[in-house]
């Protein structure tokens, strides 16, 4: 690979001092593809300048072809993501109707285990993806997510519904999250936070309308047959979008399955820090707010419709939030949501005495809070070579998936204990405590990052 095309493969490092590391790195490496960075045709094909690919086999850099696979993320994040933000909907349904006598502490495993295993078996599916291809892995997800849904259907017994839907489901989604996560940072620069908040809108997106389509095939049809339904659109929609997963870089061949190198430098560990202090304290809306709404005298479906609210509050904040990262700069961004995400959740939610202020905060919060899952791929990929993006994201969300198992099950253990659950109180500042701990370690890597800077002013875009 020629020097001037590495310039363009490390264009999204300018402005860091690690530039130079970079492109040594990239100079020094020998790049071996195990899945072909080609487009809709074949590699040669002729698509104009935009689409056309370089001599070497890669498609340039923020150009049109890089938008189908990150569309393809983008509808594929509908699903991985709406089944964790719309676990509300089955958590009310569980605690307050089937398993009515059980305990928050023993259901909130099924929720903490599908959101905390999507990420912590991303250390191992992020590092396949790198080594034995984008498609390979979403496809093993794809499968594995609708043998959950199937089986869930048919489970009668709490434990049964731990190990379908909660541990088997979340295995599932952390192998279609794997090639996801690195796509659109690695085919945009200039407009990179843009292009991952657009993807990761679907999301929300996912949120929405799993919500929505959750709880009316629960209140019509039964919670065992809305599990098979989205089974089979998990099985049909996503096999269409895997197709489209095309990396622009072909992964960096290695000879162990992890890029440990990366554990060596320390705003690894910052960024694996902020975020499992962040997933700490982030779904307690997600999981309680259904609950809180039923002891202020609310429905089942005015719980549905509060994670209705968060979930289109968090389609334009991650658009958003890319857009005003582009702007101000990734970390900058990510240290004011932390602070106002965190301030928002407590002084809301302790002082409601009604339905109205409860609405208030999920479009806040969903407006704000989910800032991080949209940015922290861009940060990684500020930092990071671009072809091992899948490895190293996987890594942290390794890291951060300990925080939503750990999170999670105080949450419920507190709820249980110290709020009788009759209030949130403890449960409210025990989560927005820890995101508030969230914005200290950001605002820590932000001054590591700039000491690594010749520019080294307090004000300026990080």
């Amino acid at each position: 690979m020629t020097r001037a095309t590495l310039a363009i493969s490390t264009s999204s490092h300018s402005g860091s001092s690690l530039e130079g590391e970079l492109a040594a790195d990239f100079t020094s490496s020998t790049h071996t593809a195990h899945e072909k960075p080609c487009g809709l045709g074949s590699e040669s094909s002729d698509d104009g300048d935009l689409l056309s690919v370089e001599h070497d086999g890669i498609r340039p850099i923020d150009g049109l072809f890089g938008w189908i696979p990150t569309l393809a993320v983008t509808v594929n994040y509908m699903f991985v993501f709406g089944a964790s933000n719309s676990y509300g909907v089955f958590s009310t349904y569980y605690l307050n109707v089937k398993f009515a006598g059980t305990s928050a502490t023993t259901l909130s495993w099924i929720g903490t285990l599908i959101t905390s295993l999507m990420l912590i078996c991303n250390i191992f599916t992020g590092a396949l993806a790198d080594k034995k291809g984008y498609r390979v892995t979403a496809y093993t997800g794809t499968v594995i997510c609708t043998l959950a849904y199937i089986l869930a259907s048919f489970s009668k017994e709490v434990w049964q519904l731990i190990l379908t839907q909660g541990v088997l489901l979340g295995i599932g989604l952390s192998f279609l999250i794997a090639p996801s996560f690195s796509i659109p940072s690695q085919w945009f620069s200039k407009n990179r936070g843009l292009a991952s908040g657009i993807a990761m809108a679907g999301s929300s997106i996912g949120g929405l309308w799993f919500t929505a389509a959750t709880q009316t095939m629960i209140d019509n049809l039964g919670a065992e047959w809305a599990l098979r339904i989205l089974g089979i659109l998990t099985l049909v929609v996503t096999s269409l979008m895997n197709l489209l997963y095309y990396r622009r870089v072909p992964a960096k061949p290695r000879n162990g399955l992890l890029e440990l190198s990366a554990t060596k430098r320390l705003v690894f560990w910052l960024v694996s820090l902020e975020a499992c202090l962040m997933d700490v304290g982030f779904w307690v809306v997600t999981f309680y707010i259904g609950t809180a709404v039923r002891h202020l005298g609310g429905t089942l479906r005015d719980g549905s419709n509060l994670l209705l609210v968060l979930n289109a509050g968090s389609v334009v904040g991650r658009v958003m939030a890319g857009v005003i990262a582009d702007r101000f700069g990734n970390i900058n961004t990510l240290f004011v949501s932390y602070i106002l995400t965190s301030t928002l959740l407590m002084s809301i939610w302790l002082t409601a005495t009604s339905i109205a202020p409860l609405f208030v905060l999920c479009a806040l919060y969903g407006l704000i809070s989910p800032t991080f899952i949209a940015l922290n791929p861009v940060i990684i990929a500020t930092q990071f070579d671009t072809d091992t993006l899948a490895s190293v994201m996987g890594m942290v969300n390794g890291l951060a998936g300990l925080g939503i198992l750990g999170g999670n099950l105080a949450q419920g253990a507190i709820f249980d204990k110290y709020d009788n659950r009759e209030q949130f109180t403890n449960t409210v500042i025990f989560s927005g405590t820890f995101i508030m701990l969230a914005a200290v370690t950001t605002f820590i890597m932000r001054r590591h990052v700039i000491s690594k800077q010749s520019d080294k002013r307090l004000f300026q875009k990080v």
